[in-house]
């Protein structure tokens, strides 16, 4: 999948469908590149073709979460690993929406103390099993295609909190180091999770740089550490790194 494929089948996943004009305008380029992208993305069962447009299948509407779950999988688990390893036993941490703080939980899962607060139905889940490790999971709106809890309640259930730790994902990072989300209240909650934690790690792996978000978050300069595979970044950005 190219970087512009990538980020199509984002602008999808957040819009739902949008026609062929739209996309070519958006990208500067002719519809017929745009439809060569769109029937590979079709061939792949990751895009549908309609009338004028294009949209995501049924399938993958209805699987989103376990789809992104999927993606650059063996990196997530790499950079969980390390944010997992720079954990202190007894932390208070936050763990924000998407699939990266799940694999991060896979890596708590085994600690003896811990108390982890939470919109993230699936990290609820990873360690529900350990009686070791306090888990506040906030309530709100459940989005069942994106496993997690959004809205305002959300907001100040973590203003009661002060977490040593808070960590996040992102849906994109723009050329100029800014992480993205693709909605207004997911960058909102983010933003929360850094203001009420002592310290702020982002958890980005190289594919986010070539995605679409509309919703800014904060500068990759503005968190404690910055974990990633992207290489060649400012030096005011303190990237704790894998290869």
């Amino acid at each position: 999948m190219t970087p512009r494929q990538r980020q199509i089948l984002d602008y999808l996943k957040a819009n739902g469908n949008v026609q062929i004009e739209e996309l070519a305008e958006m990208f500067s380029i002719t519809t017929q590149t745009i439809r060569r992208d769109v029937n590979c993305l079709s061939e792949q069962g990751l895009a549908r073709r309609v009338h004028g447009g294009v949209s995501l299948p049924a399938i993958l509407t209805n699987t989103t979460y376990q789809f992104r779950f999927q993606l650059e999988s063996e990196i997530k688990q790499i950079l969980a690993k390390k944010v997992a390893s720079h954990i202190p036993e007894g932390s208070t941490v936050f763990l924000g929406i998407g699939t990266s703080m799940a694999y991060i939980a896979q890596c708590l899962a085994q600690y003896e103390k811990l108390r982890i607060v939470t919109n993230n139905l699936q990290v609820e889940k990873v360690l529900q099993g350990n009686y070791n490790v306090d888990v506040f999971l906030a309530g709100g709106l459940v989005r069942s295609q994106h496993q997690d809890v959004v809205g305002q309640s959300v907001l100040r259930f973590f203003e009661d909190f002060e977490a040593d730790i808070g960590i996040v994902g992102c849906g994109s990072v723009t050329a100029s180091h800014f992480a993205m989300e693709h909605e207004p209240i997911e960058a909102e909650i983010s933003r929360s999770i850094v203001a009420n934690s002592r310290e702020s790690w982002l958890l980005a792996d190289a594919s986010k740089w070539g995605r679409f978000a509309s919703s800014k978050v904060a500068s990759l300069s503005d968190f404690s550490k910055v974990y990633t595979n992207q290489d060649s970044l400012p030096s005011d950005i303190n990237v704790c790194g894998v290869k």
